[in-house]
């Protein structure tokens, strides 16, 4: 059987940013090209043009200008270099025959022997300016229900819920979760138990 598996995608992954410059650069190029054929055709002064926009704020346009091309390959190196890593940085959420993948900022296997349950909840998180907002969490359980303690962040290994940190990514269907583990692992129970405090 196929993996289910999550990636990151929109703004935080390396190669969505670099088209982005790419195109932004692009742009640049055909503005720049639009202004001189115009003006050519015209027979007008190019140079007046060209100074009102790349000279404009203090000259940052051009500044950007020059420095986007050094952005852009320093962008796809990197984004080379993932290639060859498969990846991995990118993947959110495996399910598998052999276990479940908790990718992020502390990524972790764990094989279905360990897992006693999988269930998605929401906990209390306080922003800067002291409001209380709820944070969805994926938690796989390593303990029985009945030695559950009272604290869900001693359950087990947690990541933020797949998609709501990203940009463009659109958030994990809890549905598409279930249909995953009961497809590769039907023992393994998958909760929703809402918010937690």
């Amino acid at each position: 059987m196929d993996p289910f598996v999550v990636k990151r995608r929109g703004l935080g992954t390396t190669k969505t940013a670099l088209l982005l410059g790419t195109l932004v650069f692009g742009l640049m190029v055909l503005l720049t090209l639009g202004i001189v054929v115009v003006q050519a055709l015209r027979g007008a002064s190019i140079r007046s043009p060209l100074e009102s926009v790349w000279l404009a704020w203090g000259g940052t346009p051009l500044i950007f200008a020059v420095g986007l091309p050094i952005l852009l390959l320093v962008g796809a190196i990197t984004a080379f270099e993932e290639s060859r890593d498969a990846d991995l940085d990118d993947v959110l959420l495996t399910v598998d025959d052999a276990g479940i993948y908790l990718g992020g900022e502390s990524p972790r296997t764990i094989p279905w022997g360990e897992v006693r349950g999988i269930c998605r909840l929401e906990r209390p998180l306080v922003n800067e300016s002291g409001e209380e907002t709820w944070e969805p969490q994926l938690v796989v359980m390593l303990l029985d229900e009945a030695a559950l303690p009272r604290n869900p962040r001693t359950w087990g290994p947690s990541c933020p819920w797949p998609g709501t940190h990203d940009l463009l990514s659109p958030t994990l269907p809890y549905d598409a979760l279930v249909t995953a583990v009961a497809t590769h692992a039907p023992q393994i129970p998958v909760t929703n138990r809402g918010r937690i405090t």
